[in-house]
């Protein structure tokens, strides 16, 4: 059986985001039986997702013999766990298919360009934790509230939390 995985970091209301990635897998698969896994609300940066956790299971258990994602940074934003997985997929002859990213997984150049693309992926989302964390720092210096609801007995103001 063929496995579509989606996720989305953050669950949004009427967000079509995880059903479009599930309808662009469903290109690749054409009248066979899948099953699909679905995460909302979760970082790629690591494996503690819930139906990860499930397709990693299926695919020990020998259920699934391919695995389809939208774009491998759906799958994984973390070097280390993508490489864990992926090794847990060639042991027991599962398949990868990104479908945005055109790469042959059972070539030489193929490997290469999934490398690179998780290198990338995984850059990204240090990027975006630094530029988070510098934004933080920045409102805190410059005596405004750094984020999220005012504390007891204030409010958010324009560039403080007034009492």
């Amino acid at each position: 059986m063929k496995a579509i995985y989606a996720r989305q970091s953050i669950d949004k209301k009427d967000s079509l985001s995880i059903e479009g990635q599930i309808e662009q897998c469903k290109t690749k698969i054409k009248d066979q039986q899948y099953k699909t896994y679905e995460d909302h609300g979760y970082s790629g940066k690591n494996i503690e997702r819930p139906q990860m956790k499930q397709l990693i299971n299926d695919i020990e258990k020998g259920i699934i013999e391919e695995v389809i994602v939208y774009r491998l940074d759906r799958f994984s934003r973390n070097i280390i766990d993508f490489y864990k997985i992926y090794e847990v997929m060639q042991q027991h002859n599962c398949g990868f298919i990104s479908i945005s990213e055109n790469f042959d997984t059972s070539s030489p150049m193929g490997r290469a360009t999934m490398s690179i693309l998780i290198t990338f992926a995984q850059m990204e989302r240090e990027s975006i934790c630094q530029r988070v964390k510098d934004n933080y720092y920045y409102r805190v210096s410059d005596g405004r509230w750094a984020g999220g609801p005012a504390p007891y007995g204030y409010k958010n103001g324009d560039r403080k939390s007034v009492v």
